[in-house]
């Protein structure tokens, strides 16, 4: 990951940042740093789904859309990279970023392919879009609010592109309806990752510092799949069973 001092043109601290517990601080920074591998993980998830899809003669605009995600993704890793840097007051080293792309087995191409765009997208992608939303609107310090929008312009991009992919005419009828058929247990292997407790914060969260509480982020997920995810799907024709 190329080292970059301030990605988004994000402040070098904050002093909301410095008045804080160093116990909290360190328990921030931890976070940020998790955040950083998570980030690298779609990033590569990212660069293997362009050409795949473009061999596959997906639709053009959504191929390239796909291929600036990749990138993208890893200046999303470098913002939290610094924003580790800043909690903790130095920069920590760059983590181990495990990473293997799932295979779902299916003979088909196209619908493995369609599956990954499902689960990274329009499911994943969405739901970030509307966690990074509640991040802002209770952030309160110069630092999250700058991070969490320069987060949130791009990964709006990111959740729309799967769901123009699942729109297009790469989408045949049949595979329409394979998909609404494997759609609940690509919910099921998703949502609840959202849902998990975060390890390295408390559970009141930081709200001040875009760090929802637990019981806030669950509400945010839940109301993102009933409110944003499912009528996405029902808008292109893709109903669970």
């Amino acid at each position: 990951m190329a080292r970059s001092a301030r990605p988004h043109d994000l402040p070098d601290g904050d002093a909301s940042v410095d008045a804080l517990p160093d116990a909290l601080r360190q328990a921030i920074s931890q976070h940020w740093t998790q955040r950083v591998v998570s980030e690298l993980q779609v990033s590569r998830t990212f660069a293997r789904l362009g050409p795949w899809l473009r061999s596959l003669r997906a639709d053009a605009t959504v191929v390239d859309m796909v291929e600036r995600a990749a990138h993208e993704e890893v200046q999303h890793a470098e913002l939290c990279l610094h924003l580790a840097a800043v909690y903790a007051g130095e920069r920590p080293p760059a983590p181990e970023v495990p990473f293997e792309m799932p295979v779902f087995g299916f003979e088909d191409e196209r619908l493995e392919a369609a599956v990954h765009v499902v689960g990274l997208c329009c499911v994943n992608e969405t739901i970030a879009t509307a966690y990074l939303e509640r991040c802002l609107a209770l952030a309160t310090t110069p630092l999250a609010r700058a991070a969490n929008r320069a987060h949130l312009r791009e990964e709006i991009d990111h959740a729309r592109l799967g769901w123009a992919h699942l729109a297009s005419s790469s989408l045949t009828p049949d595979l329409r309806k394979q998909l609404a058929v494997c759609l609940p247990r690509i919910l099921a292997a998703n949502v609840p990752l959202w849902e998990q407790p975060d390890a390295h914060l408390p559970v009141d969260g930081v709200p001040a510092h875009g760090l929802p509480s637990h019981a806030d982020s669950a509400e945010t997920i839940r109301h993102a799949v009933r409110e944003l995810v499912l009528p996405g799907f029902r808008h292109v024709g893709i109903v669970a069973g």
